[in-house]
C-alpha cells in the first residue's frame, strides 16, 4: 500500500479530493473553501509527498487565464472610470509591504537575500520571487537560495492568513453584504441599461406613409421598431412596413433611447400589442459561426430571412442591435417577424446547439502561447534591471484583452461559462497543491535551523501590508466589502482568497476588483523586489 504514495498522479488527485473535502466543512458557516487543498497539501508536503512542479505552474496559468476571460468584459470599462484609485490601492499597498520589509531587515539584522525572500513571500507573489531571485543571481550568482527560504517561510501564513480574513471581514465590518450587491447591480444598470419595450402612436404627419427604413430611427436613437399595430392586426415591423398616422408601434431600446421616439413618432400609448398567431417571437442563441464577426447591416437580415434582431444579450449584458453591432458565438437574442420566417431563421443560427457549449481551444491555446511569451518579455530598466511580468502576469493580461475583445485576431473565442469556471478552479486547486507540497516539506526545517522570528517577520510584514491596504480601501475610498476583498487579494496575489471571495458572492465583483487591481499590483511588487535586493545589499 505504502508504494503507492510514491505514484504522483495519485498523491495529487488525493490532495484534490482531500483538499476539496476540507474546504467544504462549514463551522459558524465560515469554511476554507478551495484554500482546503493548500492544508492538505502542507501535511502532505512535510510526509515528503510531492506534486510535479509543472502541474503547479500549468495550475496557476489556467487559473489566472480563467480570471482574465471573465474579467475582460467589464475590466476596461471599470478601469477606465476608476483607473487612478485602482492603481493607488496597488501602489502603495505593495510600497507599505516593502517598507517594513526594509525596517524588519535592519532592525534584526537580517540577510538582504532573505529579507526580499521574505516580502516576496509575505505578499504571496511567485513572478515577484523570481525577480527577485535574478536580481541576486546578478549581484553574487548562485547565492540565491536564501531568497527561496524567506519565501516558503512567509508565503503559507500569509496565504491562509488572507484566506480566514476574507472569510471573516463581512463579520468584522458587520455589512450586508447582499445588499451592498444589491446597490452596485443598480449602479451597473444606470450604466449599462438594459433593453425596454414602449409603445407609440404615430401622430407625426411626417412619418405617414413612410417606410421603416426610410424616417432612418438610429440617425436619432439607438432603438429598433419590434412590431406594429394598426387596427386589430399586429404584424412584425420590418425595414419594408410603411407606417401610417394613428398605428402603434412597439419601439425597443434603452430608456433614455427610447424616450427620444416621442419628438419623431408621436404619443406614447399603453395600448397592448397582442401578438397575432402568425407573428412570432424568439430568444436564441449563436451557434452558427457563419453568421458571427459580421456588422448586421452586412448580414441583411431582413432581405434573406424577413426577420428582424431587436435585442442581443453577450456576458450578461444588453445591447440594442443597431446596423454596425455584430454577433458571436454565445450570445442570445431575440428574433421577431411571422411564425415560419422565425423558425426557420433559428434552425439556421442555432446551427448544431452542441457548439455553444464547446470551447474554441485554437484561440484558447493561442492566448496562453500570447501570454507566455509576454510574461518573458525583458523590459530594460535604469541600473541593469529587467521587468519581466512572468508567465501568470502574461498570461492574465492576456486573457484580459481576449475577454474584452472575444478574439485573437481573426480567430474568435468562446469558452462557455461552465468550460470557464471549471477552468478557474482546476487550475486554482493544481497550483495550491503544488505550492502546498513545496512549502510542506521545507517548513518545519527551516523554522527549526532560522527560528519562530523569521515566521514573526513575514506575519509581520503581511499584517501590516494588509492594514495599510485596507485602511486605504475602505475609510478612503469606501469601497464595498466585496470590492475590498477582490482588491486585498490582488494586492496580496492570493488566488484562493479570491475564491474565498467570490464563494460569498453572487455577483463578479471580487473577480472585477481582482482585475482592475492586480496589474499594478503585480508591476509593482516585480519592481519594488528588484529594488530591494539592490538597496539592502548595500545598506545591510
Amino acid at each position: 500500500m505504502a508504494h503507492l504514495l510514491t505514484e504522483q498522479m495519485l498523491v495529487l488527485f488525493l490532495i484534490l479530493a482531500l483538499g476539496s473535502w476540507l474546504g467544504s466543512i462549514h463551522v459558524r458557516r465560515i469554511a476554507l473553501g478551495t484554500a482546503g487543498v493548500l492544508f492538505v497539501a502542507l501535511v502532505f508536503g512535510h510526509f515528503g509527498m510531492s506534486v510535479p512542479k509543472v502541474v503547479m505552474d500549468l495550475g496557476l496559468l489556467l487559473f489566472v487565464y480563467a480570471v482574465g476571460l471573465q474579467a475582460g468584459m467589464r475590466f476596461f470599462r471599470t478601469f477606465r472610470r476608476q483607473g487612478i484609485q485602482f492603481i493607488a490601492i496597488g501602489f502603495f499597498t505593495v510600497l507599505t509591504g516593502a517598507l517594513v520589509t526594509a525596517l524588519v531587515a535592519w532592525i534584526w539584522k537580517l540577510p538582504f537575500d532573505l529579507a526580499t525572500g521574505l516580502y516576496t513571500g509575505a505578499l504571496t507573489c511567485t513572478p515577484a520571487l523570481a525577480a527577485a531571485i535574478d536580481s541576486v543571481n546578478r549581484l553574487a550568482a548562485g547565492n540565491s537560495a536564501s531568497v527561496s527560504v524567506g519565501y516558503g517561510i512567509a508565503y503559507p501564513f500569509s496565504m491562509v492568513g488572507v484566506v480566514l480574513l476574507v472569510q471573516l471581514l463581512p463579520k468584522l465590518l458587520k455589512r450586508d453584504i447582499r445588499a451592498e450587491e444589491a446597490h452596485w447591480r443598480e449602479e451597473q444598470a444606470k450604466e449599462t441599461p438594459g433593453i425596454v419595450a414602449r409603445q407609440y402612436r404615430i401622430t407625426n404627419p411626417n412619418v405617414d406613409g413612410k417606410l421603416v427604413s426610410e424616417i432612418d430611427l438610429h440617425r436619432l436613437s439607438t432603438v429598433n421598431l419590434s412590431r406594429v399595430k394598426r387596427g386589430d392586426q399586429v404584424f412584425a415591423a420590418t425595414p419594408r412596413t410603411r407606417l401610417q398616422l394613428w398605428d402603434v408601434v412597439m419601439v425597443v431600446g434603452q430608456e433614455t433611447e427610447v424616450a427620444k421616439m416621442s419628438m419623431l413618432l408621436g404619443e406614447p400609448t399603453t395600448v397592448q400589442m397582442d401578438v397575432n398567431t402568425d407573428v412570432k417571437s424568439v430568444d436564441v442563441y449563436v451557434s452558427e459561426e457563419s453568421l458571427t464577426s459580421q456588422k448586421l447591416m452586412d448580414l441583411k437580415l431582413w432581405e434573406r430571412y424577413t426577420v428582424v434582431i431587436t435585442r442581443i444579450r453577450r456576458q450578461g449584458l444588453e445591447m440594442t442591435p443597431t446596423g454596425t453591432a455584430t454577433l458571436e458565438i454565445g450570445d442570445s437574442i431575440r428574433v421577431v417577424g411571422d411564425s415560419a420566417a422565425v423558425e426557420e431563421f433559428v434552425r439556421i443560427v442555432a446551427g448544431k446547439p452542441a457548439r455553444a457549449d464547446e470551447t474554441q481551444m485554437i484561440t484558447f491555446l493561442v492566448g496562453l502561447v500570447l501570454g507566455v511569451i509576454l510574461g518573458n518579455i525583458a523590459i530594460p530598466l535604469p541600473n541593469g534591471l529587467d521587468l519581466r511580468l512572468g508567465n501568470a502576469g502574461g498570461v492574465f493580461l492576456v486573457g484580459l484583452v481576449i475577454g474584452h475583445f472575444g478574439r485573437v485576431g481573426n480567430f474568435r473565442l468562446w469558452v462557455p461559462p461552465a468550460a470557464r469556471n471549471i477552468t478557474r478552479e482546476l487550475g486554482l486547486m493544481l497550483f495550491l497543491a503544488g505550492a502546498g507540497t513545496n512549502a510542506g516539506a521545507h517548513l518545519v526545517e527551516v523554522v527549526q535551523q532560522h527560528g519562530w522570528s523569521l515566521v514573526a517577520a513575514g506575519l509581520l510584514i503581511s499584517t501590516v501590508t494588509v492594514l495599510a491596504g485596507l485602511l486605504l480601501m475602505l475609510p478612503l475610498y469606501k469601497m464595498t466589502t466585496l470590492s475590498t476583498m477582490g482588491a486585498l487579494c490582488a494586492c496580496m496575489t492570493n488566488p484562493p482568497g479570491l475564491g474565498a471571495a467570490q464563494s460569498q458572492a453572487e455577483t463578479d465583483l471580487p473577480t472585477v476588483s481582482y482585475a482592475s487591481v492586480y496589474p499594478a499590483a503585480l508591476i509593482f511588487k516585480i519592481l519594488l523586489a528588484q529594488v530591494l535586493v539592490e538597496i539592502l545589499s548595500k545598506v545591510l
